[in-house]
């Protein structure tokens, strides 16, 4: 498994990622990781060293077009790649269905409200834009493509949570809107693009090969744990996960922070899944980047302008810190309890100890960035996950050009899915990790 797969953001925000300029300025490059070598015996090793941006690599005119979408509660990010899954171009953009609710609760009410063709239509609208865009800017790379590049077969494939793929698809989603949270299907999906983007505007600009392309949407384990964590496994090569090495002796865990935390943690090859509810501390809220509330948490605890409970201390609780008021340390202790308490949780549920992961493999927009000190200053991570935290970026990206790829490659997981609300620890947890750790470490 040599290909090199995308671990970018989700969008173009002006990061380090996405300032590579190539042909006037007319694409945004992507970082590179290789999903080889992740896993040797029982200890995982770190990933690859970034395979660089576009600039760097020689391109000729591809034999195929892979498109991929990550379709984001809050983002939507999108790729075209080669055959042989190297970045040609990329774009992001916000999801217009905020516009109607800002969550996958807000939205689930509103689709059983009568909103739901509304919201379907949004979402196919921005996709069929989007893979319009991302096609232009890729072609834009080639000095003269001409009727060649109209002609590239093209495969594609899209992940996203479970709320975001049954608006998609137009599934009903009465039965996700109460417990016991029961999707209608999530199940792989195989789809004509046709039947899903047709009636969207951008589907007359699109070449023909897309237009009669298929679509793979990735399958779910949940109502509350989707493809877009699937795809991420599938990109690591997660164990129990199909693609992964097997029954390994280790425990390792991929936390994807964004919106929802999704964490996936597998023990000896067996597969536990849970979702926590974040809330907009990490998307949509006040801060453009994760990784800036957490630098600043990080130095309210370190400088004494809060306490453990996440109380600012005078002048800071009127005048706020840095920017930093008590409102978004709330919401960050909020988003802070629900994934510790989720972490151990099904750590508990696994027979294991936090202390015995081997590898923390860190996905999404939370996670993108973030200085490993500031996630275990804040008691964001346990202190046991010093050493061990991969930062992976968007890894739904590189397992939907994995999949792409790799033609024939099957899907499989059977993981075990513990709802958080059902389990009569959380609460506890759930409390109990919201406060600081009482002494900061000063150590990075």
């Amino acid at each position: 498994m040599g290909n090199r797969y995308c671990g970018a953001c989700r969008g173009e925000r002006g990061c380090r990622d996405c300032t590579a300029a190539v042909r006037a300025a007319k694409y945004a490059g992507l970082t590179e990781f290789s999903a080889e070598g992740l896993f040797q015996g029982d200890v995982p090793q770190e990933a690859a060293a970034p395979g660089g941006t576009a600039s760097e690599h020689s391109f000729g005119m591809p034999e195929a077009l892979l498109l991929a979408a990550d379709i984001g509660t809050t983002t939507l990010g999108f790729v075209c790649a080669d055959e042989q899954g190297r970045v040609l171009a990329s774009y992001g953009v916000e999801n217009p269905q905020r516009q109607t609710a800002a969550d996958v609760i807000g939205r689930i009410d509103a689709a059983c409200r009568g909103a739901g063709t509304q919201l379907k239509k949004q979402i196919r609208e921005a996709l069929a834009e989007g893979f319009l865009f991302v096609l232009k800017r890729a072609e834009s790379l080639f000095a003269e493509p001409g009727a060649a590049w109209e002609r590239l077969p093209v495969r594609i494939a899209l992940a996203g949570n479970t709320t975001m793929q049954h608006l998609l698809l137009g599934y009903p989603l009465d039965g996700m809107a109460k417990a016991p949270f029961c999707p209608y299907s999530v199940g792989e999906v195989h789809v004509s693009f046709a039947s899903l983007f047709s009636e969207t505007a951008a589907y007359a600009g699109l070449p023909d090969t897309v237009k009669e392309a298929g679509v793979f949407v990735f399958p779910c384990l949940s109502a509350f744990v989707g493809g877009d964590v699937l795809a991420g496994a599938y990109a690591l090569s997660f164990p129990g996960v199909a693609g992964g090495v097997g029954k390994e002796n280790g425990s390792y865990l991929l936390a994807d922070l964004g919106t929802n935390g999704e964490l996936l943690l597998s023990v000896s090859g067996n597969v536990y899944a849970t979702a926590a509810a974040m809330g907009s501390a990490f998307e949509g809220g006040r801060f453009a980047y994760a990784a800036d509330l957490f630098r600043l948490m990080s130095d309210a605890l370190r400088r004494g302008a809060a306490d453990e409970t996440g109380l600012f201390c005078e002048p800071y609780f009127t005048e706020g810190f840095s920017g930093l008021y008590q409102e978004d340390v709330r919401t960050f202790q909020l988003a802070k309890g629900a994934v510790r308490a989720g972490i151990e949780v099904l750590c508990r549920y696994a027979g294991i100890d936090t202390g015995q992961i081997t590898t923390v493999f860190l996905a999404g927009g939370a996670g993108r960035y973030c200085r490993t000190g500031d996630l275990l200053r804040t008691g964001f991570m346990p202190e046991e996950f010093r050493g061990k935290l991969r930062v992976v970026g968007n890894s739904c990206i590189g397992g939907l050009l994995r999949y792409l790829s790799s033609p024939g490659e099957r899907l499989h997981c059977a993981g075990e899915v513990i709802n958080l609300a059902e389990r009569p620890e959380f609460e506890e947890l759930y409390y109990r990790w919201m406060e600081f750790p009482d002494s900061v470490p000063e150590k990075t």
